[in-house]
């Protein structure tokens, strides 16, 4: 590689490259542009504050073709390639003081990584340092904590927020904005040989993700909410229409409503013994919940699933089962039940539909509606009011209920 004073253009391997800084002479120092240097050439670059010292880390691999983390070596081996050691002060904009004459590289030391800061950010705990690091973690109870360990690194002399280890045996900072996370602890750790720990104090166990951005050279903590292992599901059951509200009248005069509840009363009947289903029915009888009221009773019970059976009208010429959906997150549930159900009616099967219905617009969880058949079709409403019929949707639909709650 080729740099030359107050130019931004380098040649590596004789091909322009472009910087984002120049090389730059000051009092007798050159300052070179390391974050520039360490990518063209695929390096890591370190720098040691209290050394003063930059130093440039190629990758060994082993036989597996795994990375290692880089080691003192002679440069033959990969290791070291180049120690820049300049005169006191600190380097300014990713650039370093290279002066002219030549330095004995310095033993390295096993430090590996600087830490420069441990802040928290909205649902997390930050880390910013400089170097490589290789960071462990675990969680303990009694109390609750998450505990970070970072081997092979120290503190920076300006580390924040501040603290004298030779006077207090840790660092802490209160954190009240967070559901969980009370407050994060830092020290020195280990027996004969310490290294930086971190201790986040949690009020309730909670789950955790390490993301260690080398580019950022941030080691993130994330916290994430546990999940809880369900055990019982809701789902709530609507048999449309009802009460004064008779839907659709077919063409032998019987109401749509009694035909909607008939199915989802069987369908009751089948999951009633399943003590991992909790059902709840907008309707178990000759009444009449508003619209309204039936997505505002899912969404008021958490449901997992909602389900509404109906019978359709329309020309005496249309015929068959459908399954209708609104948002997105209810189109695999449609899928999955019409799959199952639609081909137990004998109906000619129209398939899965988007529509925007009341109860499946505005409940906020999987919810489906389900035209069974026509009851307008001479074909289809016979059919409709036979037990036969009736107990094979409802058993379909039980069946579509626990594989959609993946329930064996």
């Amino acid at each position: 590689m080729v740099m030359t004073l107050d130019k931004k253009t380098a040649y590596l391997d004789n091909k322009p490259t472009e910087m984002v800084k120049a090389p730059t002479l000051v009092s007798k120092n050159v300052l070179i542009p390391l974050r520039f240097l360490g990518e063209s050439l695929g390096v890591q670059v370190f720098w040691d504050n209290q050394i003063k010292s930059a130093f440039l880390f190629s990758s060994n691999s082993n036989e597996s073709g795994n990375t290692e983390e880089p080691k003192p070596t002679d440069p033959p081996d990969g290791g070291l390639i180049g120690v820049v050691d300049p005169e006191e002060g600190e380097s300014e904009g990713g650039e370093t003081e290279v002066p002219p004459t030549t330095t004995v590289p310095p033993v390295i030391p096993n430090v590996t990584g600087n830490l420069l800061e441990v802040r928290y950010e909205t649902d997390m705990v930050v880390l910013k340092y400089d170097g490589l690091i290789s960071p462990n973690s675990f969680k303990l109870d009694n109390p609750k904590r998450i505990v970070v360990d970072v081997p092979n690194t120290q503190y920076s002399g300006s580390f924040v927020p501040a603290v004298d280890f030779t006077l207090a045996s840790e660092g802490k900072f209160l954190v009240t904005d967070h559901e969980a996370l009370q407050s994060v602890r830092y020290s020195m750790f280990g027996d004969s040989v310490k290294s930086p720990r971190f201790v986040l104090d949690l009020a309730q166990s909670w789950d955790y993700e390490i993301v260690n951005d080398a580019l950022a050279s941030e080691l993130r903590i994330i916290l994430k909410k546990p999940v809880a292992d369900k055990s019982i599901y809701t789902v709530v059951l609507d048999a449309g229409h009802g009460g004064t509200d008779p839907g659709a009248i077919s063409i032998t005069k019987r109401p749509e409503k009694d035909f909607n509840l008939s199915v989802i009363l069987k369908v009751r009947d089948l999951l009633a013994n399943d003590e991992r289903i909790k059902l709840i029915l907008t309707r178990s009888d000759d009444s009449f919940p508003t619209l309204d009221s039936r997505s505002a009773l899912a969404n008021a019970v958490q449901a997992d699933l909602f389900l509404s059976v109906h019978a359709n009208s329309y020309t005496a010429s249309t015929n068959g089962t459908e399954t209708y959906y609104t948002r997105e997150d209810s189109k695999e549930f449609a899928n999955l039940m019409h799959s199952l159900y639609a081909p137990v009616t004998g109906l000619k099967d129209n398939g899965v539909r988007y529509k925007s219905l009341s109860v499946t617009r505005k409940t906020t969880m999987p919810a489906i509606l389900l035209e069974v058949g026509y009851l307008s079709s001479k074909i289809d409403e016979p059919q409709l009011w036979t037990n036969e019929l009736q107990d094979r949707v409802a058993q379909a639909i039980a069946k579509g209920i626990k594989m959609q709650l993946k329930l064996s």
